[in-house]
């Protein structure tokens, strides 16, 4: 298998089928890479043997200053005598991914971990570490080796907001001792502007590329057009951005079961991305959460289909391209950013381990399944045909209508196929069918015209306020707003742990707003007493120990529609 991998690289390298990275384009693919999110992630090498990614965000650096490092079943082993992952097999495959003209950055944040700076002093002394342990700098541990990152990416859910901006430029004068090579500097916010974490670092610090999460929230992808707001983003990359060049990706959920709201099929997401690029030139691209539910959906493949058709870099013109053998490679003439070898190295063959993610951008799930009763034979088949953007499910499997013929794929185990509005979305069953069959009419949301008739829904009620919890484990909680159809709401909790992780055996509960009702929930068992809302773990189906729990839960609301108040809420864990 060596043998192989390393015949097949080198034969790549002299056939021509190298891409070259132009931060200037806008078709440009990010997906993020480490979190192990479809419980099927490869090794990072595997994903780079083709042109379909661009960037690989490596997550996450979960904890600093005192540095966590988790990238799930990629990389269990310490340096000796620490905590600290050693990773050889990554290291050797971000040199393969920089030899194919991949741009391979380290993801700092993310959903749930220890992380955040007390002061502007404090945040440039750890870009000094971080150049040291992850760049050309020196260090006695090096999680990577020898390996050189080509950036930072900066997904920032929590703790506080100070020392982002002087991380920033202290690593960029590191980055400028180094002029024979370029380095970026990428962030990810949430779609509601402005980021309540990065609002102030993203107008104060540079960036070359940010990575909208367009889902998890009002603003999503799903909310196209009403609530998407692309061009609240487009107007600060103009306006407030430092760098006036700043690119501004589209970032998707990789499939239905990688976000709890904001999924779309490849050609819907197809639609909007061309709108979009037709309209704004801040547009860099599109991000994937993660490159393992993407590249297991199919939607990885839908995705560079449609950047290859008719993108361009600042400048003017298309990338220039030059024929392959490989009709799936993609290449263009712009200098690559990353050092390339005359052999290009092969990427680890070492297989990762079924470890399960300690945090994620998204969702957290268990391998717990409950039984489930024999399928229907009148669901979706794959390969029968359908019509149009049609959606639907099939037990523990979702389906989508691809050029006439369905096309189906296992949700993430533990969950089962159900429809939500016309969206095939993947889910625990609490209690429900696990052998749903189900096909839609279409794959979109109906939506109000007349919203301020009945539910006048603004975007200052909709924009999430993370606060402490009172609770036994320092917890801070969080309410975003899902989908909104007529007077029904979908709302995504989420509760991650500032340090300490916290048992399977839990409660959160919290005051609904006036006008709100609670019917259901995705995690747990719901009890509603007045306006107060408590949910209680079901700790057959929970993790022994947990950093973070994403759920959503359902309900209906007249007037104004307004998020829970995250300052009321309660959580418990023994």
């Amino acid at each position: 298998m060596k043998l192989f991998s390393t015949a097949l690289a080198a034969l790549a390298t002299l056939a021509g089928c190298v891409t070259a990275f132009n931060v200037n384009c806008n078709s440009n693919y990010a997906s993020y890479y480490g979190q192990n999110s479809a419980r099927n992630q490869k090794t990072l090498g595997s994903y780079c043997a083709d042109a379909t990614e661009d960037v690989i965000v490596l997550a996450f650096m979960n904890g600093f200053p005192n540095i966590i490092l988790n990238f799930a079943n990629a990389c269990e082993t310490t340096f000796e005598g620490s905590s600290l992952l050693h990773c050889p097999n990554i290291a050797a495959d971000i040199k393969y991914c920089q030899s194919q003209g991949k741009v391979v950055i380290l993801s700092m944040g993310g959903a749930a971990g220890s992380y955040g700076f007390s002061s502007d002093s404090q945040a440039s002394q750890f870009a000094d570490t971080t150049w040291n342990m992850f760049f050309k700098g020196t260090a006695a541990q090096r999680p990577f080796d020898d390996a050189v990152l080509d950036g930072i990416d900066l997904d920032i859910e929590g703790g506080g907001t100070s020392g982002y901006t002087a991380f920033i430029s202290q690593l960029r004068s590191h980055f400028a001792s180094d002029p024979g090579r370029q380095y970026y500097i990428a962030a990810a916010p949430q779609c509601p502007f402005p980021d309540a974490y990065l609002g102030s670092t993203l107008n104060s610090g540079w960036f070359d590329m940010v990575y909208v999460q367009f889902y998890n929230n009002y603003c999503g992808l799903n909310a196209y057009p009403t609530w998407f707001n692309f061009a609240d983003w487009d107007n600060w990359a103009k306006t407030q951005s430092i760098n006036k060049n700043v690119k501004v990706y589209i970032g998707a959920p990789g499939s239905p079961s990688a976000a709890s709201s904001g999924y779309i099929d490849g050609s819907t997401l197809s639609t909007i991305f061309n709108a979009v690029r037709s309209k704004y030139t801040s547009l860099g691209g599109i991000m994937t959460w993660d490159v393992s539910q993407a590249r297991t959906s199919g939607l990885a493949g839908s995705i560079r289909a449609m950047l290859d058709s008719g993108g361009s870099c600042s400048g003017g013109g298309p990338p220039s391209s030059t024929s392959t053998t490989s009709s799936s490679s993609k290449t263009t003439s712009a200098t690559s950013t990353s050092s390339t070898a005359t052999t290009a190295p092969a990427y680890s063959t070492a297989n990762p381990s079924s470890t399960t993610a300690v945090s994620s951008t998204t969702t957290t799930s268990s391998s717990s399944q409950p039984s489930s009763s024999s399928t229907p034979a009148s669901c979706p088949v794959s390969g029968a045909t359908c019509s149009g953007g049609q959606q639907g499910c099939n037990g523990q499997s979702f389906a989508l209508c691809n050029q006439g013929k369905w096309y189906t794929s296992p949700c993430t185990p533990g969950t089962y196929c159900y429809m939500s509005g016309g969206v095939a979305t993947c889910d625990w069953s609490n209690g429900r069918p696990t052998n749903t069959c189900a096909i839609s009419g279409s794959s979109s949301f109906s939506r109000r015209t007349d919203l301020t008739k009945t539910s006048l829904i603004t975007a200052a009620n909709l924009r999430p306020k993370p606060a402490s919890a009172i609770a036994n484990i320092p917890t801070r909680v969080e309410f975003v707003v899902g989908d909104i159809v007529d007077d029904k709401y979908t709302t995504v909790v989420k509760i991650q742990a500032n340090k300490s992780a916290f048992t399977g055996n839990w409660l959160i509960s919290f005051k609904l707003p006036t006008g709100q009702t609670a019917e259901t929930t995705s995690r747990g068992n719901l009890s509603v007493n007045g306006s107060t809302v408590t949910i209680s773990s079901d700790r057959s189906v929970e993790s022994l120990q947990n950093m973070a729990a994403f759920f959503k839960i359902t309900g209906t609301f007249t007037g104004h529609y307004a998020l829970p108040d995250a300052a009321s809420a309660v959580f418990l864990s023994t």
